[in-house]
């Protein structure tokens, strides 16, 4: 699916404004239309952020970052490991992974048929249930039960709930949306499904909806597939502290 150019116009202006930037500032990588690095100096932030997207970048950082990282390509900087080496090359500047994942949007409704064996609860609680059924490194950085709206599919006979999916709003413009399954019911389309629905309401309200998907997470790669969004970056992070 190709995006919109209102929509990556808007995608554009709420990372200018999530890295504490002039909502001009990226403009230029919205249009897609040749390869430029953005540097924002940030001596305040407790992460470097580097987000790809459009063809475009914007790395957000301390000065002393955005110079060594002056002569590195951005398919490197976008890895994780490559931004650590950085940090940690720097004095008694110490480092953590935040993660890498892929960036998929979409600006229209995802085509998926109606179930007729299951429901959907809006209930906070339902969505809790469904986090207690599944690890806790399946929990990180999903955060389901504190999504500021929550969809969480149940069986019709009201037995334990199956997967749920929900969305926040990022600066009044994106719905980022997650999902979590079941361990036992993975692979048989539940999340992909959840996920529609969770977008769709996104849609619905105005936003334009973002799926954020690990580099290693080859299934909710697939599923940002099936959803019919389209992938238009990366984002890396990486938290900074002193030993």
């Amino acid at each position: 699916m190709e995006l919109e150019t209102g929509t990556r116009a808007i995608i554009a202006l709420a990372w200018a404004r999530r890295l504490h930037m002039a909502d001009s500032a990226l403009a230029t990588v919205a249009l897609g239309t040749e390869d430029v690095r953005i540097n924002h100096r940030d001596e305040h932030a407790t992460a470097v952020t580097f987000v790809r997207f459009m063809g475009g970048s914007v790395l957000a950082g301390p000065q002393w970052l955005l110079r060594a990282a002056a002569g590195i390509h951005d398919e490197e900087l976008a890895a994780e490991s490559v931004l650590l080496g950085l940090i940690r090359s720097h004095g008694d500047m110490a480092a953590r992974g935040l993660g890498e994942s892929l960036l998929y949007y979409s600006d229209q409704p995802p085509a998926v048929e109606e179930s007729t064996s299951t429901l959907v609860s809006q209930e906070p609680g339902t969505a809790v249930e469904l986090e207690a059924l599944c690890p806790r490194d399946d929990l990180a950085g999903v955060h389901l039960s504190e999504q500021a709206k929550t969809f969480t599919l149940v069986a019709e006979d009201g037995n334990a709930p199956l997967s749920g999916g929900g969305y926040t709003v990022w600066e009044g413009l994106i719905a980022d949306l997650a999902v979590l399954t079941a361990p036992s019911l993975r692979r048989h389309g539940l999340g992909t499904y959840i996920a529609a629905i969770a977008a769709d309401d996104a849609l619905a309200e105005g936003f334009v909806a973002q799926f954020r998907a690990d580099i290693n997470n080859k299934a909710a790669q697939l599923m940002a597939d099936a959803l019919g969004f389209a992938l238009a970056g990366s984002l890396t992070r990486v938290g900074l502290g002193s030993q």
